[in-house]
């Protein structure tokens, strides 16, 4: 069964992928004491990729509503005295209903959405992206971001690969989207031979 929470959302024009980590600068009074209630409630929150404004619902920002549950693995005061966070992507989720508090937080009734998990690493038309994964992960400037890659799993595979390509966040969103890892093996493929690989 699909867990439901009540979790604070932020919308980005970048997003994360479960696995992958984000740092970010925090400047808005509603933030900061939303990372301060996250820290001290040992919470996460979700951050969801903006759209563009549709004209639909002006009391909310448009977001898209697969997005990522993210937890606080970091925090420091940055040189430019604002708030620096590392976030690390946990699960799929579903927005499923959302609330402003009284400072503008958005709050947001969400789903972690249970992903299946298999192992497509013997599949003769994606050893590619396994090899691929593997030797980029193993280069010394990727090593430093201690990712947590799982070959025997697709969706982590995926994910981690997405994370460290030169994607736009809508290919991202795109990845995070599909259902079933092979949609998400194939959406990559296609992207990677884009981008001349």
């Amino acid at each position: 069964m699909n867990e439901e929470i009540t979790s604070p959302i932020f919308p980005l024009n970048v997003n994360v992928l479960p696995g992958a980590f984000l740092p970010l600068q925090i400047f808005e009074p509603r933030y900061i004491d939303m990372v301060r209630d996250c820290l001290g409630n040992a919470e996460g929150f979700c951050i969801v990729l903006s759209k563009e404004d549709d004209g639909k619902n002006t009391d909310f920002p448009s977001h898209h509503d697969i997005a990522t549950y993210v937890e606080i693995v970091d925090f420091n005061q940055l040189d430019n005295g604002l708030l620096g966070i590392t976030v690390k992507g946990k699960h799929k989720i579903q927005v499923e209903d959302r609330w402003k508090k009284p400072d503008e937080l958005l709050l947001a009734k969400v789903i972690k959405i249970n992903e299946e998990d298999d192992n497509l690493s013997q599949e003769p038309e994606y050893l590619d992206l396994w090899n691929m994964v593997e030797e980029i992960t193993n280069h010394p400037e990727i090593k430093k971001l201690n990712l947590e890659l799982d070959l025997n799993s697709s969706k982590s595979v995926c994910y981690i690969l997405a994370s460290i390509l030169p994607l736009r966040p809508q290919e991202k969103q795109t990845i995070l989207e599909f259902e079933n890892n092979r949609d998400k093996l194939d959406y990559l493929k296609a992207v990677i031979k884009r981008l001349g690989g």
